[in-house]
Formats: C-alpha cells, sequence, structure tokens
C-alpha cells in the first residue's frame, strides 16, 4: 500500500478499541480492497486476520500514519501483547460484541477475554453470533468482504452506522470500565512460567487456567470484579521473596562479573542450576535425611527380592528412607546406578543430565527482561520444586510398596502431572516474588540437642574407661625408658581419653592395645586382657631405636627375674603371669612399634 493518507477523522480512535473495528471503519469509508492495506508481505495479502495481527502481516505503524493516528493508541487493540499459551488459555478464537456498544460505533479486543461474560460498560451479555445465527468473523478473505465490511453479510447487523462510522458516539471516559481488565492482562503478560504449565495452558488442560488465576492474585494481581468469579477451591500458596530495588539495580561502585570471569568458571565445571540444587539436596538426603542409605541399597542389589525388600522397609524407618532415597535419584539421574551403587565411583563422575520432565519444569519462559542473577534465582526454586516433587512421588510409591508387600522399583522416571510442579514468579522494582502451591517435606533423623550429645558421649567414655580397668588392673610388668622393665601397679589413666586399638604385624591375629594418658603426663600402652603395659615421655618418639635394641636383647633375660620378683598380688594372679611367659618377644616389638605411631594420634 502506497504512503498515502486516508478518509479518516482524526481522534475518532476510543481506547481500548479493537483494530478489528477500526479496520472495518476504514474499508468503509475509503472503500479498500486487499492490495490496499498495509503489510509487512512483499506480496499483497489475500485474506487478513483482523483479530491476529502477526498472523495477518498488518503493518500497524504504517496504518497508523494512514490514518493520522498515533501508535500508543492501538495499545491493547488486539491480544498480542499476551504471550501466546495465555492468549491460547483466555480468548475466544472469534470477536464477541455488545449490542449496545455497536450502536454507539464501539467494539473492544478486550470483549474477546472468554472470562468476560457481559459487557463492562453496558452490562449486557456478550454475543458471538448475529441474529442470523452465523459467527462473526475476524478475517477478510475476499473482495466480498472488503465490500460488506461493517455488517453481516446476511445485512441484518451493522457493526456501525454513516454516522459512528465517521466518529463513534461514546465518549472516552466510559471506556474506563475496562481499565482493570487490560491492567490484569498486562500484569498476566510480566509473568514469568515454567514450560509445562504453558504446555497446560495451550492445551486447556483442566484446571490450569484457575490455578494461574488463584497464584497471580497470591502475587498481588488483581482479578477484575467483572470478570466471571473464580470458583475454584484457595490452594495454599508459599511465597519466596528475593532482592529489592537496590539490590537489583547494579552498583556503580562495584561492577557485575565480566563475561571473561564467566566463561572461565564455565570451563572449568559445566553446570547448571538445576544441576547445583540435585547436587546440594542429595548431599543434604546422603547426610541428613538417610544416612548410611548406601549401605541399605546394596543390601537392595545383592537380594534383588522384592518381597524381602518389602519387608526390610516394613521393619526398619532407615531401610525406608533409604529406598526413598534410591526412587528418587532413579527419577531425576539417568543411569545414577552404575555411579552411586554398590559403591561411588569417583571415576565416573556425573553425567551432567537430569530427566526431562525435571528439565521441562526449570526451562523459563517470559524471563528475556531478567539479568543473569535473577533468572540463576528462579532455575534454583524452579529445581528445587520439581525436585521434591518426585521426592514426595518416591514416598508415596515407597509406602505403597511397604502396605502391599512389593517393593517395585522399574519405572525409574514416572510421569508427574503439570499442577504437581507449577509455579509462577513476578520481577516487580521491589524485586522477585516465587509462587507455588508445593510443599516437600525433607525431614532429618532426629537429632538430639548438644548438652544431651555431650552427656552421652561422656557416658561412653566412662564406659569404656571401665571396661579397660576392669580388664586390665592389678599388677602388671612394666617397660620405660628410665626404668627398664619392672613390676609395678597398673597405671591409672588420668581422664577419660582412653582409646582402643588393634596391633598390627601380628603373626595370630590382631589383638587389641589400649592407650591413654598418666597423671604424669606420660603415655601408657596397655595390653588388653594382660599383664603388660609400656611407658613414653613423648608422643611420637618415645620409644627410640635403642630402646627397640634394648628390648629384643634383654627381655629374655630379664623376663624370669621380673617374674620373681612380682609380690604377693601377681602370685594371686598366676594364672594371668603364665599368659605373659607365653608371649612371643617379636610380637611385643611389634606391638609396641606399633604403639609407637598410634600414640601420635593423642
Amino acid at each position: 500500500m502506497p504512503e498515502r493518507r486516508l478518509t479518516w477523522h482524526r481522534g475518532s480512535v476510543l481506547p481500548y478499541a479493537s483494530r478489528w473495528h477500526t479496520v472495518l471503519r476504514a474499508c468503509a469509508l475509503n472503500a479498500l480492497h486487499p492490495a490496499d492495506l498495509p503489510t509487512s508481505r512483499t506480496r499483497p495479502n489475500q485474506s487478513v486476520d483482523l483479530l491476529d495481527i502477526q498472523a495477518g502481516k498488518i503493518d500497524v505503524a504504517a496504518l497508523s500514519r494512514a490514518l493520522g493516528e498515533p501508535p500508543a493508541i492501538f495499545e491493547w487493540s488486539t491480544l498480542d501483547a499476551l504471550p501466546n499459551p495465555l492468549r491460547v488459555a483466555l480468548a475466544v478464537p472469534q470477536p464477541r460484541v455488545c449490542l449496545a456498544c455497536l450502536a454507539s460505533g464501539y467494539h473492544s479486543a478486550l470483549f474477546s477475554v472468554a472470562l468476560l461474560d457481559a459487557c463492562p460498560i453496558h452490562h449486557t451479555p456478550l454475543v458471538d453470533r448475529c441474529h442470523c445465527g452465523a459467527p462473526f468473523s475476524a478475517a477478510l478473505r475476499s473482495p466480498a468482504d472488503f465490500g460488506t465490511a461493517g455488517s453481516c453479510p446476511c445485512g441484518r447487523l451493522h457493526f456501525f452506522t454513516h454516522e459512528s462510522c465517521r466518529r463513534p458516539t461514546m465518549t472516552p471516559d466510559m471506556t474506563h470500565a475496562l481499565t482493570s481488565v487490560a491492567a490484569w492482562l498486562h500484569s498476566l503478560s510480566q509473568l514469568i512460567r515454567p514450560l509445562r504449565l504453558d504446555q497446560a495452558l495451550s492445551q486447556h488442560a483442566p484446571g490450569s487456567l484457575e490455578w494461574l488465576i488463584t497464584t497471580a492474585q497470591s502475587l498481588g494481581i488483581i482479578y477484575p470484579t467483572c470478570l466471571r468469579p473464580n470458583t475454584s477451591a484457595p490452594a495454599r500458596i508459599e511465597i519466596v521473596e528475593y532482592g529489592s530495588l537496590s539490590k537489583l539495580v547494579q552498583s556503580q561502585d562495584r561492577p557485575p562479573p565480566t563475561d571473561v570471569q564467566e566463561n572461565r568458571r564455565a570451563s572449568l565445571r559445566e553446570t547448571t542450576s538445576a544441576i547445583d540444587v540435585y547436587r546440594a539436596l542429595a548431599r543434604h538426603v546422603r547426610r541428613h535425611v538417610a544416612p548410611g542409605g548406601d549401605r541399605w541399597v546394596s543390601r537392595f542389589m545383592d537380594s534383588c527380592d522384592p518381597l524381602e525388600i518389602a519387608e526390610r522397609i516394613c521393619c526398619s524407618s532407615r531401610a525406608q528412607k533409604a529406598f526413598v532415597a534410591m526412587l528418587w535419584a532413579r527419577s531425576v539421574e539417568p543411569g545414577v546406578e552404575q555411579r552411586c551403587w554398590p559403591y561411588r565411583l569417583p571415576s565416573l563422575g556425573f553425567n551432567g543430565t537430569l530427566a526431562a520432565m525435571v528439565t521441562a519444569d526449570c526451562q523459563l519462559r517470559g524471563a528475556g527482561a531478567a539479568d543473569n542473577r535473577t533468572r540463576h534465582w528462579l532455575e534454583c526454586h524452579a529445581a528445587r520444586v520439581s525436585l521434591g516433587v518426585r521426592w514426595r512421588d518416591a514416598q508415596a510409591r515407597t509406602t505403597a510398596a511397604a502396605r502391599l508387600g512389593l517393593a517395585r522399583w522399574d519405572n525409574g522416571s514416572p510421569e508427574t502431572s503439570w499442577n504437581d510442579s507449577a509455579w509462577l514468579a513476578l520481577v516487580s522494582p521491589f524485586g522477585v516474588r516465587f509462587a507455588t502451591s508445593n510443599f516437600t517435606n525433607w525431614s532429618t533423623e532426629p537429632r538430639a540437642s548438644k548438652s544431651l550429645r555431650k552427656a552421652a558421649n561422656v557416658a561412653r567414655e566412662q564406659a569404656r574407661h571401665d571396661a579397660m580397668w576392669a580388664a586390665s588392673n592389678g599388677a602388671c610388668l612394666t617397660c620405660s625408658d628410665a626404668d627398664g622393665w619392672h613390676v609395678t601397679d597398673a597405671i591409672a589413666p588420668v581422664d577419660l581419653d582412653v582409646r582402643r586399638r588393634r596391633l598390627l604385624g601380628w603373626q595370630n591375629g590382631r589383638p587389641w592395645c589400649w592407650f591413654y594418658r598418666s597423671a604424669g603426663r606420660r603415655f601408657v600402652a596397655r595390653w588388653d586382657h594382660a599383664p603388660l603395659q609400656a611407658l613414653g615421655a613423648t608422643r611420637g618418639n618415645c620409644y627410640s631405636a635403642a630402646l627397640r635394641d634394648r628390648l629384643s636383647a634383654h627381655l629374655s633375660n630379664h623376663l624370669a627375674n621380673c617374674s620373681a620378683s612380682v609380690d604377693h598380688r601377681a602370685r594371686a594372679d598366676s594364672a594371668r603371669t603364665s599368659k605373659v611367659a607365653s608371649i612371643p618377644v617379636s610380637g611385643w616389638i611389634a606391638a609396641t612399634l606399633c604403639w609407637t605411631t598410634i600414640s601420635a594420634d593423642f
């Protein structure tokens, strides 16, 4: 279409007037043909959709210049400002009109909102058909349609009169009743959504639009009173906020990280926000929710009997949590069996892929204007919601297995509904708000208070001290650097720090030995269930090479003399003394050498 002015009364386009009605008025005033309409195509339009300007390829800027109207007047003249999934869910495919508005020469594209049953201006029902029963069409497909522009082909209903075609008789103040609807649609277009919610809205999934409206209200988006009342039951919505106006605006003193730093970090470890959240939650499960779960999973794999596994998870809460953790990991990470069980293989590492459902839940829609930090925060919370859904599903499957007595794990990635992991987010000057109706209880193992844990530790140390002293008191054959071999009473520990260790290098098994400190700040090595003890002045080098040589050379010579000088307490324990004589010299040397190393732990 050449750049020429059309016959038009400037200022006759009222707020929220539809382009469908405006183009029909221009066609009636100027007797336009398909080739006369402005288009972004190289060839003239043969068919024009006046409600969907994107599909009709109408050049709105050229149309506004031809009419002499400012381009801003065409705001909300169609519903193209809405994202496509929202437009599919909210709009009806054909025009709807208010007969009272048509009599005044006015029509709004907001009448196509499916939730709007009556005109907010005149409170009369909206109709989508002519008196003849034919539905209104938003497309001009032939020259005949251009010739009958402004009325139904039957001629019984006209969209404007000769006077209202030039200038509507309705005043601009009357269109303020549509402001709340336009503001609501604008707020909905700013929402950040997951991919699966968009798919549900595009497919008209039951309850998807109602959930969107309810959750949007929790984010502060006011639902207009002129729309159809929302009859869905109110759900509990969790709101998480991030940042403020001062935090979202980059500081002038500290510039944001450069792309070079981000690329260097990405080269070190390829990861995503969802993978980081999965790693963090998996670590939390291993340490706090199901500690020791890998051992239970190894037992499950060794058994491979669904009946036996079901019996185990019925009898043990730890086994039940381990089974939940196994099902959760299999539903999130493909091929987790090769990496984690029966034991973790660091050489394999994480393969960097998550289940398709988790990936879809973490894909953001409508976040084109958000910065990298905001996108990272949103992706982390989206992953948190999606992984929590898989955890609840694993809990339900484990409960069903325990109830039925049959543990099954063949379905590694069960399908979940869009509603299970749905969420919405809104970016405002005051920060980012994230809303979801899904909650997950990552219940950890019960843990006592610090005072109770300290008391339990003291009780364990006291029990270990009493057990050692009951088995090793009385007269003992003692070896020290200063006095050599001699017989003395058993040396009592100065505190409860008594440690029991095995002696390595022994030919017949690995006997036990006690290590502790004495009142003289010396270290004591006590043979378990035998009257032998050794003293050292330092930690690491309490026995030097000369002492070890003296032990090997003089142990056999002094053993008989030391045994003869044992007093009546030692003679009363003759059975224990005979055990001392039966200990080989090489064994005791190995024991003392082992104690030299272990004493460094003190």
